[in-house]
């Protein structure tokens, strides 16, 4: 028996992000655009051309829903970060099955207290929207990770370098703290995927580079990091370097930026290294213990390129939301998952406030260690008291 498709209405639908999940909805045959929602006036007609209705703001929506005017299953949280939690209190207890956008929440705080609210909310399900974890290039690394093909992970290195264009700005969320710069709107992508990747970030420290804008928001970064596993880390952020080094560069995985292949971030094991997008594993194969080491050549595994599928996140996000929706599949991103990305992203926004410099011509009689911000491991633990 066919099941009936989604009916899905997208909060924010005339952004940028908002109009990429309009147009997955359209071209998956499980799901149906149910509504647009949206405070820009031209909404209306965008929303006349998919033949579907159109509200200003999500009370509209719900009125129009709860009063049996309008029949959905689901809706995507597309609208800025400061009002993410706002609207998704706003749907609790409403049935819908929610896709609240990355990041969950500006602070760690507010995005604690809707964690809490959800448990309450039996009939609801809720998914952060950090879509990366869908991507065939994550799932090839998760695969290699779970198969212990590295060994025993020790480091991983990344960078994150795009040079944002003037109109990103011409959006003033974007300047704004607790709403824009590169840390919350990209870093916390890469966060989550480490995370997911190699488990709870636990130490974080930080330095900020020069502004190039004339905006409050951070714009370059460098975070060194420790995991709970004792990984260690380090990541370059940046939104105005011109540069070929990047998530969306290397995969390709945003087709409205030009992709370049280049490798941009490294995992490395005793075992095995493998870098993205390259996924091309390079490990001692079955030599002895005594022959893998420097003395030797390394062999090449190109077996994790397999899981190239060349197809979106988001469209690989919004099949695993459908099956979640109609009960055949857990959150893959869970509202514990996103407020674990949060607190590492104020975390590191906490050390660039409280750090200490060391200056290395400096001669000193104790050990001066570099802030840090070592608190992670009792929020990890009080959330596992509240995890959904």
């Amino acid at each position: 028996m066919s099941k009936l498709p989604l009916r899905i209405a997208v909060a924010g639908a005339n952004g940028f992000i908002g109009k990429s999940h309009v147009q997955d909805i359209l071209n998956e045959d499980d799901a149906e655009l149910a509504a647009l929602i949206d405070n820009d006036p031209s909404i209306a007609s965008t929303a006349k051309q998919h033949g579907v209705a159109s509200f200003a703001d999500l009370q509209e929506f719900l009125s129009a829903y709860k009063a049996g005017d309008l029949k959905a299953n689901a809706i995507i949280l597309a609208t800025p970060t400061h009002t993410h939690i706002p609207m998704a209190e706003s749907l609790v207890g409403s049935g819908l099955t929610v896709l609240i956008e990355k990041p969950l929440a500006p602070t760690g705080d507010e995005g604690r207290k809707f964690l809490e609210i959800c448990k309450a909310d039996t009939n609801g399900t809720y998914m952060v929207g950090h879509h990366r974890r869908h991507n065939c290039y994550v799932r090839a690394i998760k695969d290699v990770l779970d198969k212990n093909e590295l060994g025993r992970v020790v480091a991983v290195n990344g960078v994150w370098a795009q040079r944002k264009s003037e109109q990103y700005f011409s959006i003033p969320w974007h300047q704004q703290v607790g709403s824009g710069g590169v840390l919350l709107t990209n870093a916390i992508h890469e966060m989550d995927m480490l995370q997911y990747w190699l488990g709870n970030i636990e130490e974080v420290h930080a330095i900020e580079g020069p502004k190039e804008r004339p905006f409050p928001v951070d714009s370059t970064v460098q975070v060194t990091m420790k995991f709970a596993s004792s990984v260690i880390g380090s990541f370059l952020f940046t939104d105005v370097a011109s540069s070929h080094l990047s998530w969306e560069a290397g995969t390709g995985d945003v087709g409205v930026f030009p992709a370049t292949g280049e490798d941009f971030l490294t995992i490395f094991g005793t075992k095995g290294s493998i870098s993205v997008p390259s996924l091309t594993r390079y490990h001692y194969g079955t030599r002895p213990d005594a022959e893998q080491n420097w003395n030797y050549s390394l062999e090449k595994d190109t077996t994790p390129q397999e899981w190239v599928d060349n197809k979106t996140s988001f469209s690989h996000q919004l099949k695993h939301f459908i099956a979640t929706a109609r009960g055949e599949a857990s959150p893959n991103c869970s509202i514990d998952d996103g407020l674990r990305a949060v607190f590492v992203i104020e975390a590191v926004h906490d050390s660039l406030r409280n750090a200490q410099s060391l200056n290395a011509f400096t001669k000193r009689k104790h050990l001066i260690m570099i802030a840090q911000y070592a608190v992670l491991t009792e929020i990890w633990n009080d959330l596992e008291m509240l995890r959904v």
